[in-house]
């Protein structure tokens, strides 16, 4: 009842929603409390991250693009906070991109335990970034979305996002949309909102992302999709 009394503030009016974060949010505050009751707050990792941007049709995003389920900044630049005691410098930033399948190598580090047998892990050990003594080894982040995701309600157009692929190195990010080979080139560092498409004025920058991208899709067996499913009717009525 407390958020319907609040004033809309930066793109954010849903009170709904605003409880349910709230509600999180006390419930993280919950588990740290009890965690310092037991004694074990100086030998626990924790960890808040989110799996994906915001939900378009109630939060705000900006001044980032896109949303959840897309490849622009707004569907996958999310929050990262990690609690380490003696490890983390608290009120320390870090600003690295990293992704989800960094943390079971990190817990793996941190824990002293072996990569299990001839494990092949995608991601890569953020102990080094979290302590401060050190950097990744990777040059680039990867993302592969071989599918179609219907558009919120009230969007214009079918989809939210169509078949793509995105590649992330440095300052730099672009992404190929499958359907017809379009590919579109951002400075992430000058650019975060991603409306200034450089991929027709940086022709080397965009050569060098894309054929990374193609080369980590070779190693991996990505799928792409190359033919029409002959039952698709965008037109069907919803019974």
């Amino acid at each position: 009842a407390r958020f319907r009394k609040k004033k809309p503030s930066a793109g954010h009016r849903n009170p709904v929603y605003a409880a349910m974060i709230a509600s999180v949010d006390e419930s993280v505050g919950r588990l740290l409390s009890t965690l310092q009751e037991l004694g074990l707050r100086k030998r626990t990792i924790v960890v808040f991250f989110s799996d994906n941007g915001g939900f378009g049709p109630v939060t705000s995003m900006a001044p980032l693009r896109g949303s959840k389920g897309m490849l622009y900044e707004g569907g996958v630049r999310v929050p990262l906070i990690v609690r380490w005691p003696g490890r983390v410098k608290a009120g320390s930033r870090c600003d690295v991109p990293v992704a989800g399948i960094d943390f079971y190598p990190t817990f793996l580090e941190a824990a002293g335990i072996s990569r299990p047998g001839n494990l092949t892990l995608d991601g890569e050990s953020l102990v080094p970034l979290l302590t401060g003594k050190g950097s990744l080894k990777r040059k680039a982040l990867f993302w592969h979305f071989p599918a179609y995701l219907q558009a919120y309600r009230g969007m214009s157009g079918l989809w939210r996002t169509t078949p793509a692929g995105s590649v992330r190195a440095g300052d730099f990010k672009l992404i190929e949309f499958f359907e017809d080979g379009k590919v579109e080139l951002y400075n992430l560092r000058e650019d975060p909102g991603e409306k200034h498409d450089l991929a027709g004025t940086l022709p080397e920058k965009r050569k060098e992302l894309y054929d990374l991208l193609r080369a980590w899709r070779k190693k991996v067996n990505a799928p792409v999709p190359t033919k029409r499913n002959p039952k698709y009717a965008p037109r069907m009525k919803h019974r």
